[in-house]
């Protein structure tokens, strides 16, 4: 049998740095479109809900399936946040 190419090799501090700052950059990618998108929506909710009466069930129940989307993009962001910090106390410790 002939051993595997997929060895596992710890990246060197250059390497982690290189890669976490690119998830940075990625993660505030993400971020900055998020935020337009809460602005936009929560826009929207202040219109929607200037004439209640006007409200339908299906607006309703729009206004209940994006506030749950926006709650767990939340909740997303801020686990993605938490293990970035986690990488760069990690890092911070071995230099």
């Amino acid at each position: 049998m002939s051993e595997s190419d997929d060895t596992y090799t710890p990246l060197d501090d250059d390497e982690q740095i290189k890669q976490l700052s690119s998830e940075c950059i990625s993660l505030s990618d993400d971020f900055n479109k998020f935020s337009e998108e809460c602005a936009f929506l929560c826009d929207a909710f202040a219109a929607v809900t200037r004439e209640p009466d006007n409200i339908s069930p299906q607006t309703g129940e729009g206004i209940r399936h994006l506030s749950c989307w926006l709650k767990e993009q939340a909740e997303n962001y801020r686990e993605r946040i938490e293990q970035l910090h986690q990488s760069l106390s990690a890092l911070a410790r071995e230099l």
